[in-house]
C-alpha cells in the first residue's frame, strides 16, 4: 500500500528566526525608558540627554539610533531643534549615523531654522558625512576652514607578503560624524612605500575589498596600532635606499599615525623556537605544507629566472609521461630531485635569502594573529633557519617553493608567455 503523505498545506509554518536582541547600556535603557513615558516621555527624555556630559550624551544617542533605527529620529530631530544648545549640537552630529534620506530632511531642517549660527556650521560639516555615503542633504558645502576633520583611529590591518614581497597596510578611522575613513598604505621589500592615499570607505565597502582580498589569496588580519606604524617606518626608510620617491603618500599617515615609539620592537616568532630545538626542528621539517596556504601558494621565483631549470624540468617530466619503459622511472624521480636542489641553490642567492627571511617573519606573524599556530611556527622555523645560515636547501619549506616555480614556469611556457615581459619590475608605481 502507498505511503500516506501529509498535504504541503496542512504543514505548521516555520517561525521566522528571532532578530537579535541589542544589548544597551543602562544609561541607554534609561534613556529609553524615559521616552516610553506618557505624556511627558519626549520632554524628560529631552532633559535627561541635556544633563549629560557631551560624551556620554552622544554616545548614548548613537546607541539609541542604531538600536532603534527610524524609530529614534523625532527624538534626535527634537534635540536638534531644541533651545538647549548643547544637546542641539550632540543632535547635529548624530545624524548622520542614521545614513537615510529621512535624516539628511530633518539635517536641513535645523539649517534653514538657525541660519548664520554655530548649528548651521554644524549642520555643513555633518551633510559632508552624508555626501560621503552618496546621501545629498540640501545643505551648503562647509567652510573648510571653519573646523578641520577631527578623525579616531579604530583599528589597523595588515596584509601577508605577496609573491614579489609587497604588503598592505590599512588604518580604520572614524570621524566626529560617525564616517568610517581608511588610510592604505602599499609597500615592497625590494622598494619601499609605492602608493598611500586616504579616503571615506564604508563599512560596506570595507567588507567588500576585505572579500575580493579573500579570494585573491592576500587577506588582512587585524594587528597592533603600533606593528602597522613599525611596517611603514621600516618601509619608508627603503625608499631613501631604492630612489623611489615618496611624494605625498604619507602625508596623512604621518598625520593621523604617525611614528611606532622609539625603541619599538615587532613581535619575534623566531625567537620562541630558539629557545625550543626539538620544535624549531619538527617545524622546519614540516615547512614544505606552507606552500599549499593560500597565502603562500601566490608566492614564485621570478619565472623568466627559473626557464633554464623549467625546460629540464620539462623534459624530465615528458620521460616520465610519455616513454613507457624506456627510461626507470625511479631513475627520472631521482634527476628530478636533484635538479630541483640544483635550481634552490642557484636561484636563491644571498640577496634572495635576505627577503625570503623578512617575508616569512611577517608571514609568521599574520599567522600567529590568525591563531594558525602549526603554519606560524613552520613560517619562524624557516626565518630562524635561514638567519642562521643553513643551506637553502636543507629548508624543505624553499625547495618547496622553488619546485612550485618551476610547475608554474612550465604553465606559463605552455601558454606561450613572454617570460621577461612578467618579470616584476620593484620601481614602477602600483595603484591600489
Amino acid at each position: 500500500m502507498a505511503k500516506a503523505t501529509k498535504d504541503k498545506k496542512t504543514r505548521p509554518a516555520q517561525k521566522p528566526a528571532a532578530a537579535p536582541v541589542r544589548a544597551y547600556s543602562p544609561e541607554a535603557q534609561e534613556v529609553r525608558a524615559l521616552l516610553r513615558r506618557i505624556p511627558d516621555g519626549l520632554k524628560a527624555t529631552l532633559a535627561c540627554l541635556a544633563n549629560k556630559p557631551q560624551a556620554d550624551r552622544e554616545r548614548v544617542l548613537a546607541e539609541l539610533v542604531r538600536g532603534l533605527g527610524k524609530e529614534a529620529l523625532p527624538l534626535v530631530r527634537a534635540a536638534a531643534m531644541s533651545a538647549h544648545e548643547e544637546l542641539a549640537h550632540s543632535a547635529i552630529r548624530t545624524l548622520p549615523i542614521f545614513g537615510t534620506r529621512a535624516a539628511a530632511d530633518v539635517l536641513a531642517e535645523v539649517h534653514d531654522a538657525h541660519p548664520d549660527t554655530p548649528r548651521a556650521t554644524l549642520a555643513r560639516h555633518s551633510a559632508k558625512a552624508f555626501r560621503a555615503r552618496g546621501i545629498q542633504a540640501a545643505v551648503p558645502e562647509p567652510d573648510e576652514a571653519a573646523e578641520p576633520p577631527h578623525y579616531a583611529l579604530r583599528e589597523t590591518w595588515v596584509s601577508a607578503p605577496d609573491g614579489v614581497g609587497s604588503r598592505s597596510v590599512v588604518a580604520r578611522l572614524q570621524d566626529q560624524y560617525g564616517v568610517w575613513h581608511a588610510i592604505l598604505v602599499l609597500w615592497n621589500d625590494q622598494a619601499g612605500i609605492k602608493d598611500g592615499f586616504m579616503r571615506p570607505l564604508s563599512r560596506q565597502e570595507w567588507e567588500e575589498r576585505s572579500r575580493r582580498m579573500d579570494e585573491r589569496g592576500t587577506s588582512q588580519v587585524q594587528c597592533p596600532p603600533d606593528f602597522a606604524r613599525w611596517q611603514v617606518a621600516t618601509a619608508r626608510q627603503l625608499n631613501a635606499e631604492s630612489g623611489l620617491a615618496l611624494g605625498t603618500a604619507l602625508d596623512e599617515w604621518d598625520r593621523q599615525l604617525g611614528l611606532p615609539p622609539e625603541g619599538y620592537q615587532p613581535p619575534d616568532p623566531a625567537a620562541k623556537l630558539a629557545a625550543a630545538p626539538d620544535v624549531y626542528e619538527q617545524a622546519l621539517t614540516a615547512g614544505a605544507a606552507l606552500i599549499k596556504l593560500p597565502d603562500a601558494a601566490r608566492w614564485f621565483l621570478e619565472a623568466a629566472d627559473c626557464e633554464p631549470w623549467a625546460r629540464r624540468w620539462m623534459d624530465l617530466q615528458n620521460r616520465l609521461r610519455y616513454r613507457g619503459t624506456e627510461a626507470d622511472p625511479e631513475v627520472v624521480r631521482a634527476e628530478l630531485t636533484t635538479l630541483v636542489y640544483d635550481a634552490t641553490t642557484q636561484l636563491i642567492d644571498e640577496k634572495q635569502r635576505e627577503l625570503y627571511r623578512g617575508r616569512l617573519l611577517d608571514f609568521a606573524r599574520v599567522l600567529e594573529w590568525r591563531r594558525m599556530e602549526e603554519p606560524a611556527r613552520q613560517a619562524a622555523a624557516a626565518a630562524l633557519a635561514l638567519e642562521r645560515g643553513v643551506a637553502c636547501t636543507a629548508i624543505p619549506f624553499l625547495v618547496a617553493l622553488v619546485e612550485w616555480s618551476l610547475r608554474a614556469t612550465e604553465v606559463l611556457m605552455t601558454r606561450g608567455e613572454d617570460l621577461e615581459r612578467l618579470r616584476y619590475r620593484p620601481l614602477r608605481r602600483r595603484h591600489l
